[in-house]
């Protein structure tokens, strides 16, 4: 919002859009129009955005769609079974799912990632032959290690 009374959804992300939000540094300006300067670029991006005829600047509004897409991808969280994946790979929300037992709400391994799976892929066959292809989908919080300004 420009006005804080007429108010527009933010367009998607895109990988552009995150690639440059993440050379900015500081904090946001507040002006959805503000243009920060991309100076941290390398040679071969400088000529590709003048290439395609685009400035070395991003405007605070896609920096801040770049910054909630990627805190939704960390944060985004969703307990073991509620969706179920079918075996022609759609998912759905299992309207059957009625919440985790007080013992599976206490581990880490009952909760997993509202994104695409990274570590899933990486677990050995081992590994997957424990899991039940209908409901662990999806990577789960169990091996996480939180990341930011820690100590």
């Amino acid at each position: 919002s420009l006005n804080c009374v007429e108010w527009s959804l933010l367009p998607p992300a895109t990988p552009e859009m995150v690639a440059q939000a993440e050379k900015v540094k500081g904090r946001f300006q507040g002006d959805p129009s503000f243009e920060y300067e991309l100076t941290d670029l390398s040679t071969e991006d400088l000529e590709r955005l003048l290439e395609d005829g685009k400035e070395p600047y991003i405007k605070e509004e896609a920096r801040l769609v770049a910054t909630i897409d990627q805190i939704d991808r960390a944060v985004g969280i969703i307990p073991r079974g509620a969706f179920v994946k079918t075996p022609l790979g759609s998912v759905h929300e299992n309207r059957s799912f009625e919440g985790l037992s007080l013992t599976e709400a206490k581990k880490l391994s009952s909760y997993f990632h509202f994104t695409e799976p990274v570590n899933l892929k990486n677990k050995t066959l081992l590994e997957k032959a424990d899991l039940d292809p209908s409901t662990d989908f999806l990577d789960n919080l169990e091996g996480d290690i939180p990341q930011g300004k820690g100590s």
